[in-house]
């Protein structure tokens, strides 16, 4: 699950996750927003010569297409993923089932059980590939800023105007939603704060879907969320009021300036 912070962002988002889609057989979504679809950027014309790829399918014909052996290391083909065939690529037409069986057995505990780590390894080999994200800013101080999407500009703003005023603030930007990269506990251990800033409802618990996601990962009760619902792209002056909020309502452990006025 990848998720673009702006226009430029969208165009080598969607040819990553074709690459994943490919490499490791597996679904990818591309979360957008309407603060980008709406969007018009300028950014510097793209090397088509290095991005484009050859992705025209593989007609080779697959003799004995099992997908459902598991005899190769890992019970993985090609060092990444399965082979794939294409519909009627056997010859003569035969059974291809997509399921973790032979398609003439029913199904059986001892042939579908080693299906889920397989899956699950392919999901870890992913994550083990992906970058971890730049901290914006001092990678240690009092507030973390953490956002995904087209938060990441007023996030940025709000940093750069907080820290103006001498208060001591960073940013993190997550495109890599679903599997998570490593390394995340690492840099969130070196702030007081982890505040997720997010378009969605702060729920039952009063933190938003991926603030949830990340205290269910690190069970870090400093990640906390700032939410609203109103629809509209956040403000730089909206997001250091959240801050300051958050903060004054921790029992006064933090003071901070954050001067909210401006855009």
């Amino acid at each position: 699950m990848l998720a673009p912070a702006n226009v430029e962002d969208c165009f080598y988002v969607a040819i990553e996750a074709v690459n994943i889609a490919r490499k490791y057989n597996v679904p990818v979504f591309i979360l957008s927003d309407q603060a980008i679809a709406t969007r018009i950027e300028a950014f510097p014309e793209p090397d088509l010569e290095k991005v484009c790829q050859d992705i025209s399918p593989d007609l080779t014909t697959v003799p004995d297409f099992t997908p459902y052996d598991l005899s190769a290391p890992d019970g993985w083909f090609h060092g990444s993923c399965r082979a794939r065939a294409l519909p009627a690529a056997n010859i003569p037409l035969r059974p291809a089932s997509s399921t973790m069986k032979p398609a003439t057995r029913p199904p059986r505990p001892r042939c579908t059980r080693p299906w889920s780590p397989k899956r699950r390894k392919k999901l870890l080999a992913l994550q083990a590939t992906l970058p971890v994200p730049k901290v914006y800013g001092p990678p240690e101080g009092n507030v973390l800023l953490v956002g995904w999407g087209s938060t990441q500009g007023p996030i940025r703003e709000a940093v750069d105007r907080a820290r103006a005023a001498g208060d001591s603030i960073s940013s993190l930007h997550i495109k890599h939603l679903h599997p998570l990269p490593h390394g995340l506990d690492n840099i969130f251990s070196g702030f007081h704060h982890v505040l997720v800033v997010e378009m969605n409802d702060e729920g039952f618990y009063g933190y938003g879907q991926l603030a949830g996601m990340l205290r269910a990962r690190y069970c870090d009760p400093r990640i906390r969320g700032i939410n609203k619902t109103d629809g509209l792209t956040w403000k730089v002056k909206e997001i250091l009021a959240a801050v300051k909020l958050k903060l004054s309502s921790n029992g006064g452990a933090a003071k901070m300036v954050l001067n909210s006025g401006g855009a």
